[in-house]
């Protein structure tokens, strides 16, 4: 059996993935990255079809952090970024039967109407003062309900965190799912008075070059694609790993398939970063205790369908950004539309409209395995109605993600901790993916540069290094 050999072996062409390739091999670092399916990106894929831009997965995000810019900037010349359209801050949630916008300014939150006069009272309350969290980890809604009341907590809260984490407000942790936030909650009683504080104050601040939602020219996919490219040989797709084990000096990767392009290959140090449950199975016959903690994160299914109409078959104006369902909605089908051509024109034809509908999350698991026709009939009742479509679609175009989203349930972020005590002591393997540092793509990016730069510094502690590594700054790489 013949083998190939490398410094880091990265398992898994997701975004994490690619960030901690992309960063190694800028660097110098001898890495290879192994993509199971025929293209990287993981959710994160763009299909153009009949001048419709399809986002597979994530539509548009928000750049946070530093990583996310250098990431940017580095494929500058292969991607062109572009901002969401103003109408994009609209947004809306359906209550009793109709849309109703988020209010955004002090006249609207006091005279919202999707709220109860009790509930509107909540709000206002909450945000001049209420208790401070203790010591105990809460749930979403148990914070929600704490600060501002029942209705604000069942209607406004649990329709954000499900549009995010597909989850139950009821089980997700505050601290794990949004820890700036749970840190807000513990040291601050008025989050008025906090906001404007943040607000006056230019301590730790930092100019953001990329504002607001963002996308990419033809879709987010673009930029997947061109980390991807980027890595050139070193990238192999179609790579589908049979089994991992440890060998002198490091580890060795079995591929289902032997053939000419995929053997056997030996690395020093390994990055596993593929989805929580195909982690699971690799790390069982080398770190068997953690491995069972993964299995334990349950996972939350969800279909995502791209519906594109006439513009005629749609009265309804579609003037924002979309809208999204609460969880005591219960007899309303859908978790949410997104009004994707409102956000960014160019995705439809212009004499088209692009929904993006969505069902299934922790309160339908079954969508996920219901058939074609019958998601679309699910669809179409849900928004017939509502946004006046009097048409059939013109293209269709479903998506499953069975177990895609990881739920930070109530002590997540202890079994993180476990979890990464336990591959520590095995030297040279590593960990990245959306169940470790947040489930956004700027939060697998954050978590994947900082991983990235441990490895640079310690691929030059060791002495492992070639000539482009030498000749490379490891604070290229920034450390978030």
């Amino acid at each position: 059996m013949t083998n190939t050999s490398t410094d880091v072996v990265v398992l898994g062409g997701g975004i994490s993935g690619l960030t901690v390739a992309w960063h190694l091999h800028k660097a110098g670092v001898d890495v290879r990255l192994l993509e199971a399916d025929s293209e990287v990106g993981g959710c994160t894929r763009t299909e153009e079809r009949d001048g419709f831009f399809l986002e597979k997965g994530p539509f548009n995000v928000l750049v946070r952090d530093p990583a996310f810019e250098e990431l940017l900037d580095g494929v500058a010349d292969d991607i062109n970024v572009i901002t969401a359209s103003s109408a994009a801050r609209k947004r809306f949630i359906y209550r009793r039967g109709a849309l109703r916008q988020v209010p955004t300014n002090p006249v609207s939150l006091a005279t919202t109407p999707l709220l109860t006069p009790g509930g509107r009272l909540g709000l206002v309350t909450g945000l001049l003062a209420a208790p401070r969290a203790g010591e105990t980890e809460e749930t979403i809604e148990q914070v929600a309900v704490r600060r501002f009341g029942r209705d604000v907590a069942d209607t406004m809260i649990s329709a954000v965190v499900s549009g995010i984490f597909a989850g139950d407000t009821r089980k997700l942790s505050l601290r794990a799912c949004f820890p700036a936030v749970a840190q807000v909650d513990r040291e601050a009683r008025s989050l008025l008075a906090y906001g404007l504080s943040r607000a006056f104050s230019t301590k730790g601040k930092r100019k953001r070059k990329y504002k607001g939602l963002i996308s990419v020219e033809g879709g987010l996919g673009m930029l997947t694609k061109a980390l991807g490219h980027a890595l050139g040989p070193n990238l192999l797709t179609n790579y589908q790993v049979e089994s991992i084990r440890e060998v002198e000096g490091g580890y060795e990767i079995i591929p289902k398939t032997q053939n000419g392009a995929n053997t056997p290959i030996r690395c020093r140090r390994l990055v596993m970063a593929p989805q929580t449950t195909v982690a699971s199975k690799l790390l069982a016959p080398i770190v068997p205790q953690a491995s069972e903690i993964l299995d334990s994160i349950e996972s939350s299914s969800l279909v995502v369908l791209n519906l594109g109409f006439r513009r005629a078959d749609v009265g309804h104006p579609l003037d924002g950004y979309g809208f999204l369902v609460p969880h005591n909605e219960r007899d309303f089908p859908l978790m949410g539309v997104l009004w994707a051509d409102s956000i960014f024109p160019h995705f439809a034809p212009g004499d088209k409209r692009l929904l993006r509908v969505f069902i299934g999350g922790a309160h339908n698991p079954e969508a996920v395995s219901r058939s074609d026709e019958d998601l679309l009939a699910t669809a179409m009742d849900g928004m017939r109605g509502l946004l006046a479509v009097s048409g059939d679609p013109v293209l269709v175009d479903i998506c499953r993600y069975k177990a895609a989203i990881p739920q930070y349930h109530i002590g997540h972020a202890e079994k993180i901790e476990r979890v990464r005590t336990l591959v520590a002591r095995k030297p040279g393997l590593h960990l990245a993916g959306n169940y470790l540092g947040g489930v956004g793509v700027n939060d697998c990016i954050k978590y994947a540069a900082k991983l990235t730069s441990e490895l640079i510094a310690e691929t030059t502690s060791t002495g492992v290094v070639n000539d482009r590594l030498r000749s490379a700054s490891v604070d290229s790489v920034p450390v978030c």
